[in-house]
């Protein structure tokens, strides 16, 4: 069975929602027996044991099937009475939960400290470096025709271009990926392009052509906002924070502000627009899946 109304990602982001909501907010119960009327049977339908699930979602699945005498009959309702029963299931799994919670933060600030050491680096080799930010994501026309075994092979695509260092990747002595998942953005990613000042200029384009190529990568399904369009970085300008273009290693600020625009990535604070949350990680994830990845080469 399928439920057309409601992708992968959004599924699966909802719920991670209404597990936190219930664990670590104040939310009424008839809302939680709404919700869960609308999540149960799909995510029950759509749950893949192959792949890797958010201690939310395992914590939700599992209470929910130790209510339910007929986990997959759509007969059953979801009362003030087994609605109650659930979260009180629930509530055994709020120690993992701050856990993976509490490990996942501690990773994404690993991964802050060795992005901030290569780029100290690149600024010591090359005397001007071109940095260019692109958000890559789905439109939201689109959105349910894509699961993460979708993104894994449409970054797999995108990471070998980089690699090779090809048309809008040439002259590329650094990058970062930062994959991500939004409650209405659902599966996107943050990429930072670094390139040999001397043998790159016209971010704006670089921008846009790197935009253009994952278009292509994904075959008219995916979108892009390119950070290095004339008018995002007037705004950064007024504010006296860009970091972005074209970065001289003897203008400091520039530098700084650079780096501070590039470990924006790594950033376990960074908030989703639509949800007011904290938490962007991915909720699944294929095995052995990487969420970030960043190179250093010689341009």
């Amino acid at each position: 069975m399928s439920y057309p109304h409601i992708h992968q990602s959004k599924l699966i982001s909802t719920i991670d929602l209404l597990v936190r909501d219930v664990l670590f907010d104040d939310i009424d119960i008839s809302q939680v027996s709404v919700q869960l009327s609308n999540l149960y049977l799909p995510l029950l339908y759509d749950y893949d044991p192959t792949l890797e699930y958010a201690q939310t979602v395992e914590a939700f699945k599992h209470s929910a099937e130790k209510v339910m005498a007929d986990p997959y009959s759509q007969a059953q309702r979801w009362d003030d009475y087994n609605t109650a029963q659930f979260m009180d299931y629930l509530g055994t799994y709020k120690a993992l939960i701050t856990a993976e919670d509490t490990k996942l933060n501690k990773q994404e600030k690993s991964n802050s400290k060795v992005l901030e050491i290569d780029l100290r680096k690149l600024f010591r080799r090359y005397s001007r470096l071109l940095f260019v930010r692109v958000d890559l994501g789905y439109l939201k026309d689109t959105m349910h025709l894509v699961d993460i075994e979708d993104l894994r092979r449409h970054l797999t695509k995108l990471r070998d271009f980089v690699g090779n260092k090809n048309t809008c990747f040439e002259g590329l002595v650094g990058h970062a990926i930062a994959i991500e998942q939004g409650h209405e953005h659902g599966y996107h990613c943050h990429v930072l392009l670094i390139y040999n000042g001397a043998k790159r200029w016209k971010d704006t384009y670089l921008g846009q052509a790197v935009g253009e190529k994952w278009e292509s990568i994904t075959d008219g399904l995916g979108s892009y906002y390119n950070c290095n369009h004339p008018a995002n970085k007037r705004a950064y300008e007024k504010s006296g924070t860009l970091g972005i273009g074209m970065i001289s290693r003897h203008d400091e600020q520039a530098v700084e502000n650079a780096i501070r625009t590039a470990l924006y990535l790594t950033d376990p604070g960074k908030t989703d627009r639509y949800t007011d949350r904290l938490d962007q990680h991915l909720k699944v994830k294929l095995p052995k899946m990487k969420t970030f990845t960043r190179g250093i080469t010689q341009g």
